[in-house]
C-alpha cells in the first residue's frame, strides 16, 4: 500500500507505548507485552531459548546500555555530581578556578646581619654602622639539611629598613660594641624556579604552549622576545597589575613614603596576556590572544574612520558586510606572540615539603642589590664581610605543602569562586579585600567599613590604620593610600564609591591592684599580671570599634598564678606627644563593665605596655 507521508495512521501513536522503562529487566518486560499485544500471531514463544525472546533482550541490553550513557552523561555536566576528573577540572575552570596541581609548604625565615659598630653623633655612645647593611633580592634559596629540600623567599630583604629589623650586640671589645647583629624575616615556600625555552615561528590565532610537571605551582613570569606577557583570567581582561618601585624618578610625592612603602601599584592597559589552565594531572597550558602584531584594529572592526566616509575612490562602505567573527582577531582578546618564549614557573610542594624548625640553615644561591648603595663612606673589606655573614634558620616549622587537590576540593572551591565572583560586594568583602594587598604596597593593619552617613547610598567610609616601625597604629601614608584606592577599583561595583579614611586611635593605661596567697612573691605575680595584660591587649588581635570587656580582663588577672583578689582595675585615657592626640572620656563610655568605643570608627591601643600599664599588690 502506498503510504502518504501526511497520513499518519500508520504510525505508532496509537499504540500504548511506556517511555519510563530504562534498565534492562523493565525494557525486556516492556517488550514481551509489547508483542503479546500488538504481535500475538507472530510470535508465542517466550521461553528463553526462543530466537524471538534472543532479539528481544538484545533490544533492551541495547536500551540499558543507552539509557546509562545519557545519565551519565547529563550528570557529567553538572560539577555538583560529575566524577570525571577531566570534566571536573573543565567546569571548575569554566566557573573562574584553576585547581592546584602542587601546594608549596610555607614558613618565615629569619635572617640575620653583621654589622660594624660606630659612635654616635656627639660621642655619648655606640650604635650599628647602617651604611653596612645589605638587601637581598628576592629569590633567595636555601635548602633543608634532611631531605635538601629547596625553599626561596618571595620578597626583598632589605636591612636598610628599619621596619620589622631587631638589633642586638653580637661581639664586644673592651666592653664596647664591636658588631651588631641585624635580624629580618622573610616568607619562603618550598620550591625551584624552572625555566622553559621554546619559539613560535609564525603567527597562529590563539596559540598555546603545554607545560608538563606534576609539581607546578605558578607562573612566575612569560617573555617574547624581551616582551613581557602577563597572566589574566581571562583573555578579555585588558587591564592589570604591575609593580612600580617607589623612586623620585617616576613620582616624587610619593617617594617620600618609600621607607613604609616601598612599590606603587600600578593598572596599565596591554594587549600582551595569556591565561592558564589546567589539563591534566601534570599538564598546564598557557593560552595567547589571536591578533596579530602587525595588523591594526581600524583594519577589522568598523569604525569611524573606515564606514561612512567613502573610501579614496568615492565608494561608500555603509552597505558593506563585516564578519562579526572578525572581533576575535582584534588585540581586544590580546596579542598572538611569534617568536622565542622564555617562561619562568615554581614547581615544588607536595607533602613531601612540610619540614620541621630549624632546618632551613644552608644558602644555596643569594644576590644583592647594590644599585642604589653608596660606597663612598664603606671599608670594602668589612662590607664583604657583612656580605659574607648573611646567615638563616627557619625558628618555624614549614607546613602547608600538598599534592593535588581532591575531586571534592575542586568541586567546593570552584563553586565558591563562582558564588564570590571576586567582587566585592558586602562589609566583609571590602574588609577582606582590603587586607589581602600585598605588603610591598603599603601594610594595612586595620580596616573597618560602614555606610557612609552623608545620605549617598551608594558610598561607603572605609576607615583604615598601618604599623609603624615599632608596631604600633599609624595612620596610613599617601603612597598606601594611592595603592589601596587603585587595588579596589578592580573589585569594586562601579556605582559604589569608597571614601578612604583614616582611623582613630585612643590610647589608654591600665591601673590595678590585687592581693596574693601568703606563699607568693608579690613582685613576681605582679610582673605576671602586666604580663597578662600585655597579651590581652596585643593590638594585633584587636579590631576597630571593638570594646574592652573589663569582666574578662579581671577574669585574665584572676587566672594568674597566686592572684587572690583584685580591688582595683581602671582603665584610663592617656594623650600627649608621645601618645595620640584623641581625647576620650573613658569612664562616661563604660557601662556594666564594658568600654565602648566612640561613635567615629576607633580602635583602643596600649602603647607602651612597660610604662602604660601601673599596678601593685596589697
Amino acid at each position: 500500500m502506498a503510504l502518504n507521508p501526511i497520513d499518519k495512521s500508520w504510525s505508532t501513536n496509537k499504540k500504548d507505548i511506556k517511555y519510563v522503562n530504562r534498565d534492562f529487566a523493565s525494557l525486556r518486560q516492556a517488550l514481551i507485552e509489547f508483542t503479546k499485544t500488538y504481535f500475538p500471531n507472530t510470535n508465542s514463544d517466550f521461553t528463553d531459548a526462543s530466537p524471538g525472546m534472543m532479539f528481544m533482550e538484545q533490544a533492551a541490553y541495547v536500551g540499558d546500555v543507552l539509557s546509562y550513557y545519557t545519565d551519565a552523561q547529563l550528570k557529567e555536566s553538572f560539577i555538583n555530581v560529575a566524577s570525571n576528573y577531566k570534566n571536573i577540572l573543565t567546569h571548575a575552570q569554566n566557573f573562574g578556578y584553576v585547581p592546584k596541581i602542587s601546594r608549596p609548604s610555607i614558613t618565615t625565615l629569619t635572617i640575620y646581619q653583621q654589622v660594624p659598630s660606630k659612635t654616635m653623633a656627639g660621642g655619648a655612645g655606640f650604635e650599628p654602622d647602617y651604611d653596612y647593611c645589605v638587601k637581598i633580592k628576592e629569590g633567595m634559596q636555601v635548602k633543608s639539611k634532611t631531605n635538601d629540600i629547596t625553599f626561596i623567599t618571595m620578597d626583598v630583604v632589605d636591612f636598610t629598613d628599619a621596619t620589622n629589623r631587631t638589633i642586638s650586640v653580637l661581639t664586644q671589645n673592651a666592653g664596647n660594641p664591636e658588631f651588631y647583629l641585624l635580624t629580618k624575616q622573610v616568607k619562603v615556600i618550598s620550591a625551584t624556579t624552572i625555566t622553559l625555552d621554546t619559539s613560535i615561528n609564525s603567527f597562529k590565532a590563539n596559540p598555546t604552549i603545554n607545560i608538563t610537571d606534576s609539581q607546578f605551582i605558578k607562573i612566575q613570569s612569560v617573555k617574547v622576545n624581551e616582551t613581557t606577557y602577563y597572566e589574566v583570567p581571562y583573555l578579555a581582561q585588558e587591564m592589570v597589575y604591575i609593580k612600580e618601585a617607589n623612586a623620585s624618578i617616576f613620582d616624587q610625592t610619593l617617594a617620600s613614603d618609600s621607607s613604609d612603602t616601598p612599590y606603587n601599584l600600578k593598572l596599565i592597559k596591554t594587549p600582551h596576556r595569556f591565561t592558564t589552565r589546567v589539563t591534566d594531572l601534570d599538564n598546564i597550558q598557557l593560552r595567547f590572544g589571536g591578533a596579530s602584531e602587525d595588523t591594526a584594529n581600524e583594519m577589522i572592526v568598523p569604525n569611524t574612520k573606515n564606514v561612512g566616509l567613502g573610501l579614496n575612490n568615492s565608494i561608500s562602505r555603509l552597505e558593506e558586510s563585516f564578519d562579526p567573527s572578525n572581533f576575535l582577531k582584534t588585540s581586544t582578546y590580546g596579542i598572538a606572540p611569534v617568536g622565542d618564549v622564555t617562561i619562568k614557573y615554581l614547581s615544588g610542594g607536595g607533602i613531601s615539603s612540610n619540614v620541621a624548625s630549624n632546618e632551613l640553615r644552608t644558602i644555596t644561591s643569594i644576590e644583592f642589590d647594590e644599585d642604589l648603595l653608596s660606597f663612598s663612606s664603606v671599608n670594602a673589606t668589612l662590607y664583604e664581610n657583612a656580605k659574607a655573614s648573611i646567615a638563616v634558620d627557619n625558628l618555624i616549622a614549614a607546613t602547608g605543602g600538598r599534592g593535588l587537590e581532591t575531586l571534592d576540593e575542586i568541586r567546593e572551591n570552584a563553586i565558591a569562586n563562582f558564588a564570590s565572583q571576586n567582587r566585592a560586594v558586602t562589609k566583609q568583602d571590602y574588609e577582606v579585600r582590603a587586607l589581602s594587598m600585598d605588603a610591598s604596597f603599603g601594610s594595612i593593619a586595620k580596616v573597618y567599613v560602614e555606610q557612609d552617613t552623608n545620605n549617598n547610598p551608594f558610598a561607603i567610609n572605609m576607615f583604615t590604620l598601618g604599623y609603624d616601625a615599632n608596631g604600633n597604629l599609624t595612620q596610613l601614608n599617601t603612597a598606601t593610600k594611592n595603592n589601596l584606592k587603585t587595588y579596589l577599583n578592580d573589585y569594586r561595583l562601579i556605582t559604589d564609591a569608597v571614601n578612604i579614611l583614616d582611623g582613630y586611635i585612643i590610647n589608654i593605661g591600665v591601673n590595678f591592684e590585687i592581693t596574693t596567697f601568703s606563699n607568693y612573691n608579690k613582685r613576681e605575680v605582679v610582673l605576671n599580671c602586666i604580663q597578662s595584660i600585655t597579651n590581652y591587649f596585643n593590638i594585633y588581635n584587636r579590631k576597630i570599634n571593638q570594646p574592652i570587656n573589663l569582666g574578662e580582663l579581671e577574669l585574665e588577672l584572676a587566672n594568674v598564678d597566686g592572684v587572690s583578689t583584685i580591688p582595683k582595675l581602671e582603665i584610663y585615657n592617656i594623650c600627649d606627644e608621645t601618645h595620640s592626640l584623641n581625647e576620650y572620656d573613658i569612664k562616661t563610655a563604660t557601662k556594666n563593665k564594658i568600654v565602648y568605643p566612640s561613635l567615629d570608627p576607633s580602635i583602643f591601643e596600649l602603647k607602651f605596655p612597660n610604662t602604660d600599664i601601673k599596678g601593685r599588690a596589697l
